[in-house]
Parts: structure tokens; sequence; C-alpha cells
């Protein structure tokens, strides 16, 4: 019979540790533990065009991955309760309202090959927390008309290359900032009482009514929280403060 004192099986036991430390897997790597981050923050697969989403959380953030198609036919039955903003002829095609809680959404524009003048109408609006929200689609795709609220929380939006239309912003506290590639294509016209009254593009097709415009069109109310504006493809970093205008320093706003 073998004897064994206490400092051979601490040493056994020492070995037989290190032997399955050698076999097991080595420990994650610091990229692919981002990796696996970002994935997990990734949006869900938007699935089939929808139309008329609306969705309204009390004390929950929204995520969504959508798809609009203006035209698509949904039942009577299946539609949402129209809201107290809303009529037949103005509900929007997609709605998105968070109480307590942030707003992320990835939103996809339908192409329009034929003629239909339509405008595919979004609203969003969160009470305690931020909106950030991507358009993108191929072309040629239905204008868009995106008004935003957030009362404490930043509103980031990402633009596809072809937005042509009016920015209104109306800012308490905080500051305004836009890319590189939308400050190229912007033109304010002034800012008075908390409003700011931008265009990206050539407006010179703009009438002198606001209703008959049929182009893209953003409207973005915030009370505490900056408001960002880029385009979807901007690279990361290139945002920069809004400046005033020479039209600003003219008339003094």
């Amino acid at each position: 019979m073998i004897l064994v004192d206490d400092k051979q099986i601490e040493a056994l036991e020492s070995r037989r540790l290190a032997e399955e430390q050698v076999h097991r897997e080595p420990p994650p790597t610091y990229a692919s533990l981002q990796q696996a981050s970002s994935s997990n923050q990734s949006l869900p697969s938007g699935g089939n065009p929808t139309n008329f989403l609306s969705m309204t959380r009390l004390h929950e953030s929204l995520r969504e991955n959508v798809t609009i198609d203006p035209t698509l036919y949904v039942p009577t039955f299946l539609l949402p309760p129209l809201s107290p903003d809303e009529t037949l002829e103005t509900r929007k095609h997609l709605r998105l309202e968070s109480t307590h809680g942030s707003i992320s959404a990835s939103i996809k524009i339908v192409p329009n090959f034929g003629d239909e003048k339509c405008k595919v109408r979004m609203f969003m609006r969160s009470t305690h927390g931020g909106i950030s929200a991507r358009i993108h689609g191929q072309e040629p795709r239905y204008p868009f008309q995106l008004v935003a609220h957030s009362a404490n929380g930043n509103i980031a939006l990402r633009l596809p290359r072809s937005f042509q239309g009016p920015i209104m912003i109306s800012l308490r506290h905080g500051s305004v900032k836009f890319s590189d590639g939308i400050n190229q294509n912007l033109t304010t016209f002034g800012e008075a009482n908390y409003v700011r009254h931008c265009f990206v593009g050539d407006f010179s097709r703009w009438a002198d009514s606001r209703n008959d415009w049929n182009g893209d069109e953003i409207v973005i109310e915030a009370k505490h929280g900056g408001v960002r504006i880029q385009y979807e493809d901007d690279v990361p970093g290139s945002l920069v403060r809004a400046r005033p205008s020479l039209l600003n320093r003219v008339f003094g706003f």
C-alpha cells in the first residue's frame, strides 16, 4: 500500500487543473467581444413591408426595423385606432411613441416605380428618452415627412443621400449639429423664437405655400437635448456645429 501525504495530493491536484486549463478554449479577444456586443445591439430583421404601423410603450424603449409601403392595403379591422391629431386622410404610415423610454428605428421605404403621388407620413415622440432614426430605401423612393418630438433627450437622424426638402427645428436647450455632407447642401433662412428654418437641396421648386411641397420634409421639436442630422452613409465623426448663415447675421437672427 502506497501512502500519499498532503503535499503530494496538492501537487497532483495542481497538475490536473493545469492540464484542464490547457485543453480549455482560449478566452475571447477584445475584438470578438466588441463584435458580439455589436451583434446583440443590432436591430432585428424588418420582415415584410407593412403600412399604418403604430406602436406605443409606457415604460419601455422601442427598437424597430421596418419596411414601409404606403400603398399596401390593410383591412379596416387590423388598423390601429386613430390618434386625436389624425384623420382617415392624415393617418400616419408609421407612429412610434414611448413615454419613459427611447426610440430607435431603421426605416426602409419601398421604391416607387409608378407615378403614384404619395408621401410617407411618420411620427415619433418620446417624453423621457431620445430618438434615433435611420431612413433609407432604393431609388426612386416615395418622399417622406418625419415629425419627431423629444421633451428630454437627443434626436439623431440619418437621412438618405437623396433627401431634399425643408427642415424645421424647434429647440429650447441644446445644440444643433449637421454633418459636413448635410452642411454643404444646407440653406438656413433664419431662427427666431427658438425655431430654425432650413432647406437641404435646391429650394427653387418650393412655392409660396408650404402645403404645395411634395418632397421630403422634417419637423423636429426638442426641449432638453441636442439635435444631430447627417446622411446615412456619412463617415462617423463628421458632425459640425451649425454656424449662423449670412441671412442670420443680416436680419439679426
